[in-house]
């Protein structure tokens, strides 16, 4: 199994920071980091979860009404801000806003196609938008059971919740090429010992297993 850092590895580090994504870089238990992306008042793609800042700043309001300025200065980075910093370890973007300008946000990406881009939502729709551009990342949808469908050909990978997770629908997938993102509503995650593809999975982790 592989692990990815939720929202970065914070560490005594705040959530979808730089020294968040800094901690999961430098450690050798991750191969990559997860971040969500949230679109501010002058169209900049802002790296942060909540539609409020309230939990996670001193201030409060909506993302979208407030300036990408003003934001940084809160400690909330760009996405440019993140895909700057130097890493060959894969980057999981979840798109949060789902009225966000696609063509800012693939224009960015396809200008670090150096990086291990991949970027999924629980919105089918908007992978589904994406998936119409030329594009130098891998795109994906989260959860299998709200977004249940006849056709996942156009996904590069699956974000599954480990509650549902079990041999035939990883076999599935597998067959499929389509790697296997696990995730859940707990800091640590296990896999049953019964379960057949255990070196196929990335697991979505707060904490080290």
């Amino acid at each position: 199994m592989e692990y990815i850092a939720h929202r970065g590895y914070k560490n005594n580090s705040k959530e979808n920071t730089i020294p968040s994504f800094l901690n999961a870089i430098n450690d050798p238990y991750f191969c990559g980091f997860e971040l969500d992306v949230r679109e501010s008042k002058d169209k900049k793609i802002m790296v942060i979860h909540d539609a409020f800042i309230d939990r996670v700043t001193n201030k409060n309001g909506l993302v979208k009404n407030k300036s990408s300025k003003s934001l940084k200065k809160l400690g909330i980075p760009t996405l440019e801000d993140v895909l700057k910093l130097e890493t060959d370890k894969m980057i999981v973007i979840e798109i949060k806003d789902y009225d966000m300008n696609l063509n800012n946000l693939v224009k960015l990406l396809n200008k670090y196609k150096q990086r291990d881009i991949y970027v999924w939502s629980f919105s089918s729709k908007v992978i589904k938008k994406l998936a119409k551009y030329e594009r130098s990342f891998k795109i994906g949808v989260l959860n299998i059971v709200i977004n249940s469908e006849k056709n996942y050909d156009y996904y590069d990978f699956i974000g599954i919740y480990k509650n549902i997770l079990t041999n035939e629908l990883a076999s599935y997938f597998i067959s499929q090429d389509i790697k296997l993102f696990i995730w859940g509503l707990m800091d640590k995650i296990y896999i049953d010992e019964d379960f057949q593809f255990k070196d196929k999975l990335y697991l979505i982790v707060n904490t080290k297993i």
